[in-house]
């Protein structure tokens, strides 16, 4: 029988109408994958409207969770809707780490209060990778929420709207994901229990 597989684990979540083969999640997976950690995509099954208090995208991004059966730590990673639902898991059930792919924070007439009110309750480490020119989620709106909460860590790709720049947005969640690994493992006791003297 294999051993189980203790890798840390990141499940990925689509924009909304996106499926698990969205480009910039296979983009991010195989990045994922270079630095050892296990990378599962995901999509939600509404077409249409989303549903009410997005019970529905919630639960199956919960069941995503559960299949990919993490030994190990678990990541949530989502673009856009997918990152929203992403945030709103993790306000319930804490991950080892958060990343948002550009943010739909306040599209032009609409507040959100439910995103915001999420942003502001996280209590694991986030990061959101925004354009400075995103339409949906514009700066001025993220910025002072961000502040509220110093868990959340804020990339700017500059030049670019909501639809990011893939390849900066990739190698942000990745090398971001690596270096919250590298910490754990810095923290993690030696196995050969070395002492001091």
């Amino acid at each position: 029988m294999p051993a189980a597989d203790r890798r840390p684990v990141a499940v990925l979540a689509p924009g909304w109408g996106g499926s698990k083969d969205q480009s910039i999640l296979v983009k991010v997976s195989a990045a994922l994958e270079k630095i050892g950690v296990r990378a599962v995509r995901t999509e939600f099954s509404r077409a249409g409207r989303p549903s009410p208090g997005y019970a529905t995208e919630i639960a199956e991004l919960e069941a995503a969770v559960a299949r990919a059966r993490p030994k190990g730590r678990l990541y949530l990673l989502g673009r856009s809707f997918g990152g929203r639902i992403c945030a709103f898991l993790a306000v319930r059930s804490p991950p080892a780490g958060l990343v948002l792919l550009g943010h739909p924070i306040r599209p032009p007439g609409r507040v959100r209060a439910e995103d915001e009110s999420a942003l502001k309750a996280l209590r694991c480490p986030t990061l959101v990778v925004q354009g400075d020119g995103d339409e949906l989620g514009p700066l001025e709106v993220l910025e002072p929420l961000l502040r509220e909460n110093p868990r959340v860590e804020l990339k700017v790709l500059a030049g670019c709207g909501h639809a990011l720049r893939e390849a900066e947005a990739v190698r942000a969640a990745a090398t971001w994901i690596g270096k919250k690994e590298e910490e754990e493992k810095e923290k993690a006791p030696s196995p050969h229990g070395r002492g001091k003297g």
